[in-house]
C-alpha cells in the first residue's frame, strides 16, 4: 500500500486536497491505489449556526405531534349514571316490544283492510325504532312484517 503520510500532513496543515474525477464527474475509490484522491475523500464539516428567532417566525419549534396526551379522554365515569341510562334504554325497548306484541295480537283478530294497513305501518315504525330496519322495503309484506334477510353477494 502506498504511503500517503506527506499528502495527509499537507492536507492537515494547509487544507489542500485535489479530487480526481473521471470524464463524467464520478469519483474514483480504490483502497489499493497509489493515488491519494482515490483512497481518501474530503468531507467539509462545518458548524451551521441558525438564527432561532428567524426560524420561529415561520415554524413552531415545539414538538406537538409525538407528545402523549396527559389528560384522559373521559375524566370521570359515573357508573351509576351509565347504569341508569342502560336501564332506561332497556325499559324503552321492552315497552316497544310490548306495543309490537299487542299490535300483532290485535292484527290477528282484526281483518279490516284499512286497519291492516294502519297496523302494518305502526308495526313497521316500531320495528324501525328498534333498529330492525330503516325503510319499509326492509320488511316482508305479510304479517307479522318481519325483517327480510338479504343474501350477501360477493362481487
Amino acid at each position: 500500500m502506498a504511503d500517503f503520510s506527506t499528502n495527509i500532513l499537507e492536507f492537515q496543515q494547509n487544507g489542500t486536497y485535489e479530487y480526481k474525477f473521471d470524464a463524467v464527474g464520478n469519483l474514483y475509490f480504490n483502497s489499493s491505489s497509489a493515488d491519494f484522491s482515490q483512497v481518501y475523500l474530503k468531507l467539509p464539516l462545518t458548524n451551521v449556526v441558525y438564527n432561532n428567532s428567524k426560524i420561529e417566525k415561520f415554524y413552531d419549534p415545539e414538538f406537538r405531534e409525538f407528545v402523549a396526551n396527559t389528560t384522559p379522554i373521559i375524566t370521570t365515569v359515573n357508573m351509576d349514571e351509565l347504569q341508569n341510562q342502560m336501564v332506561a334504554i332497556q325499559n324503552e325497548n321492552d315497552s316497544l316490544k310490548a306495543k309490537l306484541d299487542s299490535l300483532i295480537s290485535k292484527e290477528e283478530s282484526n281483518s279490516s283492510s284499512a286497519d291492516k294497513q294502519a297496523t302494518r305501518q305502526v308495526i313497521l315504525e316500531l320495528r324501525k325504532t328498534l333498529g330492525q330496519g330503516r325503510v319499509d322495503s326492509d320488511f316482508s309484506d305479510t304479517f307479522p312484517y318481519t325483517k327480510i334477510i338479504k343474501p350477501v353477494t360477493n362481487t
